[in-house]
């Protein structure tokens, strides 16, 4: 995945619980409307980080919190979603049903990379360009 310089960086870290998708979706909305996104792609990159997140949080043994980092690049926003697990968690997932969902955030952000190995999904990254 590319580097990004830190100093661009807005991290979140929640409880892995479903109860905190609306702090997650307000402050994916709040970081993409001061990137001056239009309201339809805001609207999508919403849907597709509450996606990844839901997809971390349904692994077999679910982590302890979630961290939404949202990175301004050049020309676009890279938004990355990980666990921060106590133990190393299976997805329960076959390649089949990840590729399915990685069409689905793909089709929503402009991008998207599930980084899975070993039966475990490690790191999620949405791409959303910026147009003119």
């Amino acid at each position: 995945m590319p580097h990004v310089s830190p100093e661009s960086a807005i991290s979140l870290t929640v409880p892995a619980d479903k109860s905190m998708m609306l702090v997650i979706r307000l402050t994916t909305a709040g970081v993409l409307a001061r990137a001056r996104l239009t309201v339809d792609a805001i609207d999508d990159m919403k849907m597709a980080v509450e996606e990844a997140c839901t997809l971390m949080i349904s692994q077999q043994c679910p982590p302890a919190a979630l961290c939404v980092e949202f990175f301004r690049k050049e020309n676009g926003m890279e938004i990355h979603i990980h666990s921060r697990a106590e133990q190393p968690c299976l997805c329960g997932m076959d390649a089949a049903e990840l590729d399915v969902v990685r069409a689905i955030l793909g089709s929503l952000a402009d991008a998207a990379e599930i980084d899975y190995s070993d039966g475990r999904i490690r790191n999620i990254l949405l791409t959303k360009e910026l147009r003119p």
